[in-house]
């Protein structure tokens, strides 16, 4: 008879090895590439309409919090700023309680969801009206 190989620790923690090793990679591109210098079009909304959506200027708030610089990675992208940290220790509560072997539900619940929607939808309003000009991300230098 077969059996299914026992879920230990080693196995549990998979997921956050491959995510580990996924930020590595994210660190060591953001170290060597300088967005504030390089304009990288990722956003169709924003190349089709000029409107800046929840993600624009995420690259170049991450680049600055790299370099410790937690102003400018607010003035760039306050929600990615703000999230980052959230999600990370969302990610390792939820690897303490797969290593343990506990319940490890990562879906939001949908009251929580819907919230997270509107406070992405609110900011992307915010930041493309005139009077909420320090939400917008800083422009890029180069031609």
């Amino acid at each position: 008879m077969l059996r299914a190989p026992a879920r230990g620790p080693r196995r549990a923690l998979l997921p956050l090895a491959i995510g580990i090793g996924g930020l590595a990679v994210a660190v060591g591109v953001q170290l060597v590439f300088d967005p504030f210098r390089t304009h990288i079009p990722l956003c169709v909304l924003n190349h089709l309409t000029g409107l800046e959506c929840p993600g624009c200027g995420a690259i170049r708030a991450v680049h600055s919090l790299l370099a410790g610089d937690m102003l400018l990675a607010l003035r760039n992208n306050a929600l990615i700023t703000i999230a980052i940290p959230l999600v990370a220790a969302g990610l390792l509560t939820w690897s303490v309680r797969r290593a343990r072997g506990l319940r490890t539900d990562l879906m939001p619940t949908k009251p929580v969801l819907l919230g997270l929607v509107v406070i992405a939808v609110l900011f992307a309003v915010l930041r493309n009206l005139p009077a909420f000009w320090f939400l917008a991300p800083i422009s890029y230098v180069g031609g």
